[in-house]
């Protein structure tokens, strides 16, 4: 934990990488700095096959081989066996032998590929009418538009789809609609007739 006003330590790594024109840090130095990162995370518990290759990848393999070269027996068996708690004696019973199976535990690994980046999408400019524009229509083309009105003979009134105020309400026929609808015409034949006895 840091004391209060105190730079972490990515802190002041990132702050070097953005400095490193100005500093003049020859490229050997940074390999170095880089090589003790990853020893120390080949020495540190905790570490899988999964984030090892992570580091391997991140600087090169044979720079990782350098590190991993430089353990000493038993830190090359103790890293073999906390990466693989299953491997057999014999196959670690040498330092190089135990980097050989290290090695072979990385190279198992598939590393997630990189996602490529996206392409840019082009636009296009289209030109639309402006919304007051829009919203103006000649009256008489709204008149053209109003569906029309049908008169039916026995004096229902004509439906209309619109949301209109005017055109929803029932059309006056000059009836009551609570008298009763007016008789047929006189000319049918049914209602002439008298009924037959039997």
């Amino acid at each position: 934990m840091n004391a209060e006003g105190e730079v972490s330590g990515i802190e002041a790594i990132n702050a070097l990488l953005r400095l490193q024109e100005t500093l003049g840090v020859a490229e050997k130095d940074w390999a170095a700095a880089a090589g003790m990162i990853v020893k120390k995370l080949l020495l540190s518990a905790g570490q899988t096959p999964e984030s090892l290759a992570l580091a391997q990848a991140a600087i090169g393999q044979d720079a990782f081989n350098v590190q991993l070269k430089s353990l000493t027996h038993h830190q090359a068996r103790q890293l073999a066996r906390r990466l693989d708690k299953r491997v057999p004696d014999f196959e670690v019973s040498t330092a190089s032998a135990a980097a050989a199976h290290v090695r072979k535990l990385l190279a198992a690994v598939k590393l997630p590929e990189a996602e490529p980046e996206p392409e840019p999408v082009e636009t296009l400019d289209v030109e639309t009418a402006a919304p007051e524009e829009a919203a103006q229509v000649p009256a008489e083309e709204a008149e053209a538009e109003k569906p029309e009105e049908k008169n039916d003979p026995w004096g229902a009134t004509a439906l209309s789809l619109t949301d209109d105020a005017e055109t929803s309400k029932p059309e006056e026929t000059g009836t009551d609609s609570t008298s009763p609808p007016p008789p047929p015409p006189p000319g049918s034949a049914y209602f002439g007739r008298k009924s037959f006895r039997t």
